[in-house]
């Protein structure tokens, strides 16, 4: 079994990553900790996940384990626990390393330092693993709840040919071989694509922003105007800065409706401010760490550029 799927990962996913890939957004904008951020995450990573993985389908679990028994930061309550839910499937199990790369001053040299972890290989239809359990402990891991899992799990089938990873209660990843196997998520669930991620997922689909860029002086200008602007907010973005940012665009008529429509499938709340003979004067609303402003407005500042109109920039309120 693990050969198979070592020589299967080797060959269509180096280091289980690949350039067509989903990153979604789970716990925003609940505060850490919160009842409503763990419901989100666990009733969101359960949908993404049932809609691409069935029942019946069998899967690969690829299980990262680094064998740390004790966490400072986050604390190892449950170390046993993903391994109890796997305990009535066959577990077959190697080593492995990580190289990282270190500076010597001492030398001026680049050293090559290897890392070993544990990986534990599992082949059963899903059907008969716990997954909901196992995505609910991944989700519990940061949050200081247990039961939870500390290991990087991975989810892999070879018939559809589609890795899913949830890294935490932030966000999970689907990457895959074949556009069609993936494009149906990316327009079902637009609204919960991560902002950061969003133009570089755009363009490898070839839809939404693809083909819209910033010059380097229309992005230089809009990330100077950021700074200033944050500053004079006054927001500690070393702490919580979740706040309600509201972005202005100004869009023809002719290409309102549009626009509208295609910014309200990113997650964004969608209200006109005024309407004059000429333009649609739009506001976006989302509720997102004030540290992420620089992303939004690069979304807005592209949307108004595909919808011949103009941004005129972003207010905020905080929301805790």
């Amino acid at each position: 079994m693990k050969e198979k799927i070592l020589k299967y990962i080797e060959s269509n996913f180096p280091n289980l990553t690949s350039d067509l890939h989903l990153r979604f957004e789970l716990g925003d904008p609940y505060k850490n900790g919160t009842e409503e951020r763990i419901n989100q995450v666990v009733t969101r990573v359960t949908t993404l996940f049932e809609e691409v993985f069935k029942p019946d389908d069998f899967i690969y679990l690829y299980i990262k384990d680094w064998d740390v028994t004790e966490d400072i930061m986050f604390g190892n309550n449950t170390p046993e626990y993903l391994y109890d839910l796997l305990s009535k499937q066959n577990i077959e199990e190697e080593t492995l390393f990580d190289i990282d790369e270190d500076y010597d001053e001492l030398t001026g040299q680049t050293i090559e330092i290897k890392n070993e972890y544990k990986v534990k290989f599992v082949y059963s239809r899903l059907k008969s693993i716990s997954y909901k359990e196992v995505l609910g402990g991944i989700g519990n891991y940061e949050q200081g709840r247990d039961p939870s899992i500390g290991e990087s799990v991975y989810f892999i089938s070879t018939e559809k040919d589609i890795i899913f990873h949830m890294y935490d209660d932030r966000g999970c990843d689907f990457f895959g071989l074949n556009k069609d196997t993936l494009v149906p998520l990316y327009h079902k669930f637009r609204k919960w694509i991560l902002d950061y991620n969003r133009i570089e997922i755009d363009d490898a689909f070839e839809e939404g922003l693809f083909n819209y860029y910033e010059t380097t002086e229309e992005k230089e200008k809009r990330l100077r105007e950021n700074r200033l602007k944050v500053k004079e907010t006054k927001i500690n973005l070393s702490q919580d800065n979740t706040c309600h940012i509201t972005h202005a665009l100004a869009i023809p008529n002719e290409c309102a409706e549009e626009c509208i429509n295609e910014i309200g499938e990113t997650g964004f709340n969608i209200a006109i401010d005024n309407k004059n003979s000429e333009c649609t004067n739009i506001k976006a609303t989302k509720t997102e760490a004030l540290a992420l402003v620089d992303y939004q407005t690069e979304l807005m500042s592209l949307y108004s550029k595909k919808y011949k109109g103009e941004y005129i920039g972003w207010s905020v309120k905080e929301a805790f």
